[in-house]
């Protein structure tokens, strides 16, 4: 089954094989060259980190004088000359090269005022937030249109929840999110655990044509996050190339010796199929250029698994009014999360406004707030990538005018270029 799945591969990508340019692909190559030799860092969640290990003005400018030099030669280049596929790539030196020389700017001017951190996120520093928010979103796209979207979001999500409790005969929230606090919707052990996700698996495989053109999927093992903690997502995905166990995993999180039954499903299409482990067998299995998964985009790969989440019910799934219930509460979760950051980032909110925002906004789910106002606080712009990811898939989708399974097998194929440049 799985050299079916290969086999089907070869055939969509290399059926679709694009003109060689020579000398394109000559500067493809040095730009990989130069931009390796340079040895620069990459950029981590943790804005403080990423600050601590900002190189000094020499190194700066040697990058400065690299990157000014691709810059000449891509505007130099004859755009007639390229395929639809090179094209692509050369809006991608483009944007890299943008990014990076818009990066050096703002350190070199860091490095000039005094080299210090700031603390408690980075309002003081809109321009850095500014980077931020385009390098882990990959759009270019402002804080101010990324916070009146999450606000719209809130309001949409909380009326749909509101639909859904009188749906299920709840008077009031009070009553209705009680209730969601029953044991009945909590798994409390292993076994139960992972018989429930062999079924969804099973269930979504059946169910996986219906959005796209492949099957054969190799499998996915289903395990315990090691050593979860308060601060432990729901779940993660790693490829075997990521891990030390010799297969690709999804790790659930068993904190608390508890697994909610309605996070479930949402979260298994988003880690496993059709999520990140349906996108990176594309991303991995084949090398088409010297580009090809040279650099890695937030907004392409969780915008992806967030989009995806979306079509629970065609992949058999949401069929309880919990289970849909489960992903519209971590819908609510993603939704505020912009309009938090942005609030902390962008606007100056103190940690206590954001707090006092997710209570009055999120019901139900007090005990992860601490944990997430941390992480949207430290690694500023990483929440973006998921909800600012998948509206951009979904504009991507229609402006394609494809079918659309062809369509998801556009955005698959082309899974490590930036959003920005697919639109």
């Amino acid at each position: 089954m799985k050299n079916t799945f290969f086999s089907l591969l070869i055939f969509f990508f290399y059926g679709q094989a694009f003109s060689q340019n020579i000398a394109f692909q000559n500067l493809c190559n040095d730009f990989l060259k130069g931009y390796q030799a340079l040895d620069i860092p990459a950029t981590g969640l943790d804005y403080k980190e990423n600050f601590a290990s900002i190189k000094n003005a020499e190194e700066l400018k040697k990058q400065e004088v690299f990157f000014t030099g691709i810059r000449t030669k891509l505007d130099t280049k004859n755009k007639q000359e390229f395929s639809k596929e090179e094209a692509l790539r050369f809006k991608q030196l483009n944007y890299e090269t943008s990014m990076n020389l818009e990066r050096i700017e703002l350190e070199k001017k860091w490095n000039e005022a005094g080299r210090k951190i700031p603390e408690g996120g980075l309002f003081k520093n809109k321009d850095w937030y500014k980077h931020y928010v385009k390098h882990f979103t990959s759009r270019n796209i402002s804080p101010e249109e990324i916070h009146v979207f999450g606000k719209t979001e809130v309001k949409k999500i909380q009326k749909q929840i509101d639909s859904v409790r009188i749906l299920l005969k709840f008077k009031n929230e009070k009553e209705f999110y009680a209730h969601l606090q029953n044991d009945t919707f909590f798994l409390k052990d292993k076994t139960s655990i992972l018989n429930a996700y062999k079924k969804i698996d099973s269930t979504v495989r059946k169910n996986v044509t219906k959005l796209f053109s492949l099957f054969g999927i190799p499998e996915i093992a289903v395990m315990e996050w090691p050593d979860a903690n308060v601060n432990t997502p729901p779940g993660m995905y790693l490829n075997k190339d990521q891990n030390p166990y010799g297969k690709d995993v999804f790790q659930y999180n068993f904190y608390g010796t508890k697994h909610s039954k309605r996070a479930m499903e949402w979260l298994y299409m988003h880690e496993g199929i059709p999520g990140h482990h349906f996108q990176s067998i594309f991303r991995n299995t084949f090398k088409g250029d010297s580009l090809q998964n040279r650099f890695f985009y937030f907004g392409s790969v969780e915008g992806w698994a967030c989009y995806i989440e979306e079509y629970g019910k065609e992949m058999g799934l949401y069929q309880s009014t919990y289970s849909y219930l489960g992903k519209l509460q971590w819908d609510l979760v993603r939704s505020s999360r912009l309009v938090m950051e942005t609030g902390i980032h962008y606007y100056g909110w103190s940690r206590e406004e954001a707090l006092k925002y997710w209570k009055e906004n999120i019901k139900g789910q007090d005990e992860i707030a601490e944990r997430e106002v941390t992480r949207i606080t430290n690694w500023p712009a990483q929440s973006l990538c998921y909800k600012i990811g998948a509206m951009s898939i979904q504009k991507i989708i229609k402006k394609s005018k494809l079918n659309l399974k062809d369509a998801h097998q556009f955005v698959l194929q082309h899974c490590d270029f930036p959003l920005e440049v697919l639109l």
